[in-house]
């Protein structure tokens, strides 16, 4: 490629889209990055499309854009927020990759006792933000995209090992989502060195669309930076 920098895979988390992680890819593009945020098959924001599409259409998605990505560098690190970091950990297993960054990837989900105080607090100051998510959520996931959902767990969990390039594990201490022992999880089964973890107090799930969307893209831009070092 035309700079010395590494190019970015950024990929979208389940039921979700290029917005979620639109913050980083923009201000990695803007760094001189090359970036690619593909759109996973069935994320089209319709239910019957989340239906029809599996986990390997998922991950198939991922990895035809990692391949163009590839025509331009060989330099290359996978960003995966929530779903998309097993995604990434599928591709990393397969190809030469430089680094991976998983942000509040989910080993074990959905913290309930978050989503109860999201709740309550919703209640006190007399809003349904947090309701009107988890309705829309709720809507967004039909049974069977749940399923290859967790299929795509199971067959990633024994793959971490494998995991041998540089990683940042990032994880949000709010996260309704993601439980935080995921963290502890994949940072004792990963077999890279090195590896890093970074914990943000706020941010929930969405982090990159949160107040501590900064701390953590400038984190990122710092890891990848020093990949070149």
């Amino acid at each position: 490629m035309e700079n010395n920098k590494v190019g970015c895979l950024i990929i979208h988390g389940f039921g979700g889209s290029i917005y979620e992680v639109e913050p980083l890819a923009e201000y990695l593009a803007n760094k001189g990055f090359e970036v690619s945020c593909p759109q996973l098959k069935g994320h089209t924001g319709n239910r019957e499309d989340m239906k029809k599409a599996t986990y390997e259409d998922w991950i198939s998605s991922a990895e035809e854009e990692l391949l163009k990505l590839k025509e331009k560098t060989d330099e290359i690190a996978i960003i995966g927020f929530s779903m998309g970091g097993l995604i990434g950990i599928n591709l990393v297993c397969k190809y030469y990759i430089k680094a991976l960054v998983t942000i509040n990837t989910p080993i074990y989900y959905w913290n309930f006792q978050r989503v109860l105080l999201n709740l309550i607090e919703d209640i006190k100051n007399r809003k349904t933000d947090n309701l009107k998510r988890y309705m829309r959520a709720k809507r967004n996931s039909p049974i069977s995209a749940m399923y290859n959902f967790s299929l795509l767990l199971k067959q990633t969990k024994p793959k971490i090992c494998n995991v041998k390039c540089n990683v940042l594990i990032t994880q949000t201490k709010d996260d309704d989502t993601v439980r935080i022992r995921s963290v502890d999880y994949l940072y004792k089964h990963l077999s890279s060195e090195p590896k890093h973890i970074k914990y943000y107090a706020k941010g929930g799930h969405q982090v990159l669309r949160s107040q501590s969307a900064n701390q953590v893209i400038s984190d990122v831009t710092a890891f990848l930076n020093s990949l070149n070092n």
